[in-house]
């Protein structure tokens, strides 16, 4: 043999190889195209499934946001009657202020009114951030509510083949 039919014959060895790894991938890919194509169609009744347990998913969002909110009233009344009875005292504590003599009694009973109106104050601060955060819930409540009402109402119209 010579050098050039040598690398002819090397030649069409490799171009014979190059073809059946070339046909035997696509063989592969075609295998693959198939499983996929045909394993992702759902029946409309496994839809129909599929979506209802969304529904309980989104269901379960917000009874949790009810849960919290719950929870988040208890301590929202427990902070306002705190609050109430706070700045009651302070509010008895100013009114009672009273002027004397003795510079020392003065500057004690306007600590202890300033003492009263600082918690008085402080507990107000902590009512205003527990109304807020109920707000918030309370408006996630509403979202979820409208998502979950959307997903019932499609599933109503979706009819099954």
């Amino acid at each position: 043999m010579t050098i050039n039919s040598e690398n002819a014959y090397l030649s069409k060895r490799y171009t014979n190889m190059i073809n059946a790894k070339f046909s035997t991938a696509v063989v592969v890919a075609a295998i693959l195209f198939g499983t996929v194509s045909c394993g992702t169609a759902k029946t409309p009744e496994m839809q129909k499934y599929e979506a209802r347990q969304e529904i309980l998913e989104q269901n379960l969002k917000v009874n949790k946001l009810k849960m919290e909110y719950e929870e988040e009233l208890l301590v929202n009344n427990k902070l306002r009657q705190e609050a109430r009875s706070l700045s009651e005292t302070a509010e008895n504590k100013s009114d009672n202020f009273s002027v004397s003599n003795n510079p020392q009694k003065v500057a004690d009973t306007a600590a202890d009114t300033r003492k009263h109106l600082n918690r008085a104050e402080k507990a107000i601060r902590e009512l205003v951030k527990s109304d807020r955060k109920l707000a918030r819930i309370q408006k996630q409540i509403d979202r979820e509510k409208t998502k979950a009402e959307g997903m019932v109402r499609q599933i109503e119209y979706v009819k099954p083949e």
